[in-house]
């Protein structure tokens, strides 16, 4: 009886495990060398942009995508695998995951799956360097606004120049009539 009910929560983890994999950024991390509290820590960070956090086994994983009919190879799954995903923040998430890398020099990003396409470690790396999606909607708005900017002083110019004129000679007229 016990192996029944070990099947059927496999079988319901696999199911799962399509909420996970269908997300934009999926990214495959090896997190041997984190104690609790990093690996709490990490949890958070992920959590804060909205993103999720855990650890898959990896024959679930395997059986999920030979469910999918995807061939994605053993090594992708291959050691301890933790999951870190999210819909709409991957770039985000990327960067989290770069940035813990770097403080705590114990995981290793494998390689993700972006818009469930495999990608390997290094595009993972690449896309935690792109600007955030705030960062890019602040650059658009600003070289909308700068030009904008600009043509409303090159119209202003003229009527500006047309006043400083008229002052001048008002100031010639003034001093002129003084004498």
């Amino acid at each position: 009886m016990p192996g029944i009910i070990g099947l059927e929560r496999n079988k319901k983890i696999v199911e799962d495990l399509s909420d996970v994999f269908k997300k934009n950024g999926v990214y495959l991390i090896d997190y041997r060398g984190l104690n609790v509290s990093e690996m709490e820590i990490l949890r958070r960070r992920i959590k804060e942009i909205n993103g999720q956090f855990k650890v898959i086994k990896n024959r679930l994983a395997i059986q999920y995508f030979k469910k999918e009919k995807k061939d994605v190879g053993r090594e992708v799954f291959s050691g301890p695998v933790a999951v870190a995903c999210s819909e709409e923040n991957y770039v985000k998430l990327a960067k989290v995951i770069t940035e813990f890398q770097k403080e705590t020099k114990k995981i290793a990003i494998k390689s993700g799956f972006l818009e469930s396409k495999l990608v390997d470690k290094d595009t993972v790396i690449s896309i935690s360097k792109l600007p955030t999606k705030e960062q890019l909607m602040y650059q658009m708005a600003f070289s909308i606004a700068m030009p904008l900017k600009k043509i409303g002083m090159v119209l202003n110019a003229p009527l500006k120049n047309v006043l400083v004129l008229m002052n001048n000679l008002k100031d010639k007229k003034e001093k002129e009539g003084e004498r």
